[in-house]
């Protein structure tokens, strides 16, 4: 637990990261969970980030015979005026996660015109984009992953429905893929060495734009 002027950051249970997700994040649920940590001034919860488990072509794939805990940043909401507060709620939690040492994925959706500046601010590594092999949905303006049809709406056979339905489905945008490594320099370099995807050296960029943070997800900072 950390303090930055007026915040702090502590470690919160599932149901209350479930009621803020459902009221701020665009997906409105929580996804697969495994820790959550909120962002507090005073006694007001002013954010949310979780932590859960990544794909399993992830898991078998990212990194070569990986002995470490792999999590996926999977939600991250921030209701704040201060421009670093989704920052130090992403630095503080990683030093809070149970699992030490271990690696975490992360991405920013192309989709919503993020980049990922929140992760870049942390200094995560960034290993480049990937575009999805699934179609997304336009429902009332947006585009949904199936995942989130099924969430949402209970959708088990997307490409069906929406013919039913007439709803237009569109080519995924590719998603900015980061990561970050907790441990010591020796432990750094161990799960460095058995990644499998080349660092990519610089970060992607957005346009100059200024700090928006209510409702949004997985990129706090974004065009």
């Amino acid at each position: 637990m950390r303090g930055y002027m007026n915040y702090t950051t502590k470690k919160i249970d599932k149901q209350t990261a479930k009621a803020v997700v459902e009221a701020m994040h665009y997906r409105k649920t929580l996804g697969v969970f495994w820790e959550a940590f909120g962002l507090f001034e005073g006694d007001k919860l002013m954010g949310v980030v979780c932590y859960g488990m990544p794909s399993p072509p992830i898991q078998k794939h990212a990194f070569k015979d990986r002995d470490f805990r792999l999590y996926e940043l999977t939600r991250l909401v921030v209701d704040g005026g201060n421009k670093n507060c989704a920052s130090m709620l992403i630095s503080d939690s990683l030093k809070m996660l149970n699992e030490q040492p271990s690696a975490v994925i992360s991405y920013a959706d192309g989709a919503l015109g993020h980049v990922g500046i929140v992760y870049q601010a942390s200094n995560w590594l960034y290993t480049g984009a990937t575009t999805s092999h699934d179609k997304l949905y336009l429902v009332d303006g947006k585009a949904l992953h199936p995942m989130t049809l099924r969430d949402q709406f209970g959708v088990t056979n997307p490409s069906v429905w929406a013919k039913e339905n007439n709803v237009a489905m569109v080519k995924p945008s590719p998603k900015h893929r980061y990561f970050y490594f907790n441990g010591n320099k020796r432990q750094r370099k161990h799960m460095l060495s058995k990644l499998a995807y080349p660092l990519v050296n610089q970060y992607p960029k957005a346009p100059k734009t200024y700090y928006v943070v209510v409702g949004s997800c997985n990129d706090a900072i974004f065009a």
